[in-house]
């Protein structure tokens, strides 16, 4: 008996899927050291800690709305100054499903991982959620055309 994609989500553990990479960094370090070590590793995120204790989250999101929107700011200033604080947390044993509704109802696009003493134990983002969701669809998500309303001018689309 086939189980539905629902059924697979509620039953599938974040630790399954999760790419083992983390990107972090201490809340002292400079907003410009901190955007230097998201480039770097090519993340959109940093998260803030220090001995496994997470302090917050600096994003993309936090560089846009409140680095690049404010006025002059000094690139040696804290991280701390400008991250998410507290950020909502999940567990590598909670389900996809329950990180998916948390990440979906908060438009969240990364989201740190603890462990049961509640010590940083990785994160979760929504392009590795995206990876393993589109195993679930293969055929159809390798057969979209690269812009969904394109029209082929010749049959071979060239």
């Amino acid at each position: 008996m086939e189980r539905s994609v629902e059924e697979l989500l509620k039953e599938k553990k974040i630790y399954q899927v999760i790419n083992k990479k983390l990107v972090q960094a201490p809340p002292d370090v400079s907003v410009k050291s901190a955007i230097e070590v998201m480039q770097e590793n090519k993340s959109g995120y940093l998260v803030i800690a220090e001995n496994k204790k997470i302090h917050g989250i600096f994003t993309e999101t936090d560089v846009v709305r409140k680095i690049l929107g404010g006025s002059d700011v000094d690139w040696n200033l804290p991280v701390s100054d400008f991250m998410t604080r507290d950020p909502l947390v999940l567990k590598p044993n909670d389900s996809v499903e329950k990180a998916i509704n948390l990440m979906g109802d908060n438009r969240f696009y990364h989201v740190p991982l603890v462990d049961d003493e509640g010590q940083l134990a990785g994160v979760l983002s929504v392009r590795t959620l995206i990876r393993f969701l589109a195993e679930f669809y293969p055929t159809e998500v390798f057969n979209l055309p690269p812009n969904p309303g394109q029209v082929m001018q010749s049959p071979e689309g060239g």
